[in-house]
């Protein structure tokens, strides 16, 4: 990885309430770029000696109102119920030169109560479009954000300085900020993130109460669409709540395309080949080498052999010529034999450069 200039510190105390996988994150974070940041956390006591174990926070502090006094920038990231009921407490005893944010998967509902409780404009919704399969303190990682898509979402009233300089705050964390209008923003995560939780439960449930005996046989596909039907209901009430009408909305719209499909299958399956074809051209445009679905790396397969030191010879070679590796993701495992490895670039000519040295040294690339 290339090192990174040296930035001026946007901001000098930052609070955090709710030390949790994203919050605890966000804190180690922001240590690892900017370690003079004075950072409170904000939680219950457990989690409070935990975080300052990990050296996540400096300042351990069960009150919210001592909590967000004083703090440059407050970071509320609890669930979307409790971030509702501490928006008071927050515009009461923060500044009006406070930016505050939050991390919140639904944003209409926070960003509705913000508008009259920050009047200055101070308030800028915010949703980090990443996570982990483990909650928690202990979960937390400091690369969480790289890569990753942290959309933030100001209302009219809402001023475009601050949303600018909590963008660049992002950016130094490497995540990719993109500012989307709320009411978008909860119609896409209703889409893309919060009807497929749905469907992972319902496809799990539909396979276990059919087949329960027979589950060890799930292959890869199986596996894959039903990762995320191992969430817990106490992590998902609250958004479902908030996101209602448009989750509702969006499962009215899937429900009708799977009654359709029923009917083909039953009548003329060959009647689905369009549906393939259409849903193939839909997720080729997603991008595969980021952490998100917008603004795309440019990925370059590589196969590494199975021999000690091969990764860090490939890693070594990119770094000699002084190209920057933005993401690393493995994609397959050949026992015995090696790993495919996706690397993604920020351009194409760093892509086809990193591949022309790794070609030269013997390596087996894919094409770009």
């Amino acid at each position: 990885m290339q090192q990174r200039r040296s930035q001026q510190i946007p901001f000098r105390n930052i609070t955090i309430v709710g030390v949790g996988l994203i919050g605890g994150s966000l804190a180690l974070a922001v240590k690892q770029r900017f370690p003079s940041v004075l950072i409170t956390g904000v939680d219950t006591v457990k989690v409070l000696r935990r975080a300052v174990q990990r050296k996540a926070i400096d300042v351990a502090e069960q009150s919210l109102r001592r909590g967000v006094s004083g703090a440059d920038l407050v970071i509320l990231s609890t669930p979307v119920k409790h971030i509702l009921q501490s928006l008071p407490t927050v515009a009461k005893y923060c500044s009006t030169r406070t930016i505050v944010t939050d991390t919140g998967s639904v944003k209409g509902a926070i960003l509705k109560k913000a508008r009259t409780l920050f009047p200055a404009g101070n308030f800028i919704g915010g949703h980090p479009m990443t996570g982990a399969e483990f909650s928690g303190i202990d979960a937390a990682h400091p690369l969480l954000f790289q890569n990753a898509i942290y959309l933030l979402t100001p209302s009219a009233e809402e001023s475009g300085p601050n949303t600018k300089k909590l963008a660049q705050f992002f950016s130094a964390l490497d995540a990719r900020v993109v500012v989307l209008d709320p009411k978008i923003h909860d119609k896409v995560v209703a889409a893309v993130s919060h009807v497929p939780q749905l469907a992972a439960v319902a496809l799990m449930n539909m396979a276990g109460s059919r087949h329960p005996k027979h589950l060890g046989l799930a292959a890869g596909g199986f596996r894959d669409m039903t990762r995320i039907a191992s969430s817990r209901f106490d992590m998902w009430q609250d958004i479902l709540q908030a996101n209602k009408h448009d989750i509702a909305e969006a499962l009215d719209i899937y429900i009708s395309l799977l009654r359709r499909i029923a009917r083909d299958i039953r009548t003329d399956p060959q009647k689905l080949k369009n549906d393939f074809k259409s849903s193939r051209l839909l997720r080729s445009r997603i991008p595969r080498s980021m952490k998100g679905f917008l603004s795309p790396l440019v990925g370059l397969p590589v196969f590494v052999d199975d021999r000690p030191g091969q990764l860090a010879r490939l890693t070594a070679l990119l770094a000699k010529a002084g190209l920057n590796v933005k993401d690393l993701e493995l994609l397959k495992v050949r026992e015995g034999r090696g790993g495919t490895f996706l690397l993604s670039f920020d351009s194409r000519p760093s892509a086809k450069k990193a591949q022309a040295i790794l070609r030269k040294a013997k390596f087996q690339t894919g094409g770009l």
